[in-house]
């Protein structure tokens, strides 16, 4: 009785995802949500939901169908790809949460890594590191040189994620002339339980090949001091709070 009811309720709902009126769909989207995997009959409809001309409709049913799992991949991919970020952003979520099993999203991912949305490229690194592939480590060592200096501590922890098998490409990056290259490739030769070297900054003066971190930003520039980026709390399943992660 309850597969019959459950059933009759997501009709009713797919239903409501085609009404003219937006709030309908919205509602109609945001309830689908609550189903999860059971809703898997409403991945074509969603799918079609992503070019929605609601913005809201788009974001809810990306969402939706990352709560659907392993059935809705496909549609997830098309979402990687969407012209709004915010739906890139939940499609890269989503294939976060589904981990190894979102494996055929390996390729869209490392093309994620250089997505023009921060809060994507993210996403894509953790994604990686949830799946575990192999595969992903070049695209991985290269997003290093981010000038971004906590997506860089992600791709390192993405990095340690995938295991022993990334050791030779971060031994490689730990010789970089980059100091930021060299100290994220430590930092995770180190959670692999490598060897490694102190990685305290030394108190030097810059030269006009340095590259170092605005504490301000997030990111890199000339001519100031560094921190430790050891301190740095990540939280690896909740990606929006890591963008506002005290750096100071």
């Amino acid at each position: 009785m309850r597969g019959l009811a459950l059933g009759d309720t997501i009709a009713v709902l797919l239903k409501s995802l085609k009404h003219s009126d937006p709030e309908v769909r919205r509602s109609a989207a945001a309830a689908l949500e609550t189903f999860g995997a059971e809703a898997k009959c409403a991945v074509p409809i969603l799918q079609q939901s992503l070019n929605d001309p609601d913005l809201t409709i788009q974001v809810t049913a990306a969402r939706t169908l990352g709560r659907i799992g392993v059935a809705a991949i496909p549609a997830l991919l098309q979402g990687l790809n969407h012209a709004a970020k915010q739906v890139r952003r939940e499609a890269a979520w989503a294939l976060t949460r589904l981990g190894s099993a979102a494996e055929a999203a390996m390729p869209a991912l490392a093309t994620a890594l250089r997505d023009p949305d921060l809060k994507v490229c993210m996403g894509a690194a953790q994604a990686l590191g949830a799946i575990g592939a192999e595969a992903a480590i070049p695209a991985l060592i290269e997003a290093l040189h981010n000038a971004n200096l906590i997506f860089c501590r992600l791709t390192a922890q993405a990095l340690a994620r995938i295991g022993p098998a990334a050791i030779p490409a971060l031994q490689e990056a730990s010789q970089s002339s980059d100091t930021f290259v060299r100290r994220e490739a430590f930092w995770a030769l180190k959670q692999l339980g490598q060897p490694t070297p102190n990685l305290a900054f030394e108190n030097s003066s810059p030269d006009s090949s340095s590259v170092l971190w605005a504490r301000k930003t997030g990111g890199r520039r000339r001519g100031l001091s560094p921190q430790v980026t050891e301190q740095i709390p990540l939280h690896p399943k909740r990606i929006r709070q890591t963008i506002k992660i005290p750096l100071a």
